[in-house]
């Protein structure tokens, strides 16, 4: 679990890789929600670390300055707005990759949101795996399913798009439309 969500793109949802491990190999539910999900908030954590990292350097230097200054504005000033928003979007099912890498880009204080993730996640993933009845059946197809599922692989590019169209907002003159004071 910890590495599958320390990659950026196209793998599996963990939710479905417990599910699998619950039906397919008896794995207790409550017991492989609760690690599973500390595994994925170690796992989006060390993500976000690394697009920090990798990630920032890549960009040019007025896209990192402005990211930076978004990044110390939401940590200032919303302190509860990204974990709210965390912890609700952590009950769906779709990937919180970019979010985690954006959150690094922007260099946010990621203990918050990575407490947010894992509440969503301890809450979320029993839920998924009693819901997943029809998990497959090999390990494997976990995985080529996914890369060959056109909505998932739709849904993974929209949300890759909408992290390169993150980089490239002006976000001084959004932020400050709604608060001259930034």
């Amino acid at each position: 679990m910890f590495i599958v969500n320390t990659m950026p793109a196209l793998m599996p949802p963990t939710w479905a890789i417990l599910a699998f491990l619950h039906f397919a190999l008896g794995v207790p539910a409550l017991p492989l929600a609760i690690s599973g999900a500390f595994a994925a908030a170690a796992g989006r954590s060390v993500l976000a670390v690394l697009a920090r990292r990798y990630g920032t350097p890549a960009l040019a230097p007025i896209r990192r300055e402005r990211l930076a200054r978004l990044g110390h504005y939401l940590d200032a000033r919303a302190r509860w707005a990204a974990p709210l928003a965390m912890l609700v979007y952590s009950f769906g099912p779709i990937p919180s990759n970019q979010l985690f890498i954006a959150a690094g880009l922007a260099r946010m204080d990621l203990r918050p949101i990575t407490l947010a993730f894992l509440g969503g996640r301890l809450l979320s993933y029993p839920l998924w795996i009693g819901a997943a009845h029809a998990a497959v059946d090999r390990f494997d197809e976990l995985f080529t399913g996914h890369l060959t599922n056109v909505p998932a692989l739709l849904i993974e590019g929209l949300l890759i798009a909408l992290l390169v169209l993150f980089t490239r907002v002006n976000w001084e003159n959004v932020v400050r439309r709604f608060d001259p004071s930034y």
